[in-house]
């Protein structure tokens, strides 16, 4: 008797190991901080200056936003980006002359692995007719795309698989170059880019065939943990009334486990179709003495 009560009691703490271990596997908790300095070197007080900050996605498939934590007095105030593009919070405090002045926002998230197939389908709203026009970096009306698109549109019978096929079009036409952002035209044009260009152009072809897409900027933690700005782009792409994620550039290694629907836990995604990452609003008063004011924004996950 005492042996067999060892014996469930052993598979029950292995059983617990496998379920504790997998789970650890399969999400990741990260909290992402923003610090914003702000260096006053006039010598007028700064009163009611207004700083803007996007907050990472709390809509995506990969990500959940869990809090969003302010210790300051002011009150912070989360508002809404255009078009679904996302959120960002505002702050409003005052900076004495001479004096430099800092505030921290921190994001709190639990980052998931992911896969389209096997996850359940959450239906989102249709997407606004703006996912599917021409716009700068996604030249989806520029004739060369078209012929791209159109090409690709007969050659393949389903939704998905015009869209992987899309979505390969990158990784066999671009030679990898890091750059400053060019956009879709140009890199089917000089058959380079970077992470922008191969999201830019698998958007752009999407568009183009009548699929609704989207540009996505993110930050990737696979070598580094602090920044500057959003170090990396990927896409979106709405199929059998979902938002997909796709990354046709991190695609080109297995080992980092992104592609077509399908993604591992090494990124935030911060906003949408190059949105604005942070923002400002300077009071009157400060007029004729903007460029005695700095201000820095600082980016660290931990």
């Amino acid at each position: 008797m005492v042996m067999k009560f060892l014996l469930l009691a052993g598979v029950f703490l292995l059983l617990m190991w496998v379920v504790v271990n997998f789970s650890w596997g399969q999400t990741r908790q990260v909290t992402l901080t923003a610090e914003v300095v702000v260096h006053n070197r006039s010598d007028v007080d700064i009163k009611g200056y207004t700083h803007r900050l996007s907050v990472p996605l709390s809509d995506h498939m990969q990500q959940r936003l869990l809090s969003v934590r302010y210790d300051y007095p002011e009150a912070l105030k989360r508002k809404s980006h255009r078009l679904g593009n996302g959120e960002y919070v505002e702050m409003v405090w005052d900076i004495p002359a001479g004096k430099t002045s800092t505030r921290r926002v921190e994001f709190d998230l639990e980052i998931t692995r992911y896969d389209f197939h096997k996850d359940t389908p959450v239906h989102d709203s249709p997407p606004p007719d703006e996912y599917l026009q021409p716009r700068k970096y996604i030249e989806s009306d520029a004739e060369p795309i078209r012929k791209l698109a159109t090409h690709i549109r007969s050659t393949f019978d389903t939704d998905e698989d015009r869209l992987r096929a899309a979505f390969l079009t990158p990784q066999q036409l671009l030679e990898y170059d890091v750059q400053s952002t060019k956009g879709a035209l140009y890199a089917v044009n000089e058959g380079e880019g970077d992470c922008t260009e191969y999201a830019a152009l698998f958007v752009a072809l999407a568009r183009a065939m009548g699929y609704p897409a989207r540009i996505t900027s993110e930050f990737l933690m696979t070598s580094k943990t602090e920044f500057s700005q959003p170090n990396h782009h990927a896409a979106e792409v709405y199929i059998d009334g979902r938002w997909i994620p796709v990354d046709p550039n991190l695609a080109l290694d297995s080992r980092f486990g992104y592609g077509f629907g399908i993604g591992g836990k090494d990124k935030i995604v911060l906003n949408r179709d190059f949105t604005w990452v942070w923002s400002n609003l300077w009071p009157r008063e400060l007029r004729g003495k903007r460029d005695q004011v700095d201000v820095n924004i600082r980016w660290r996950v931990k």
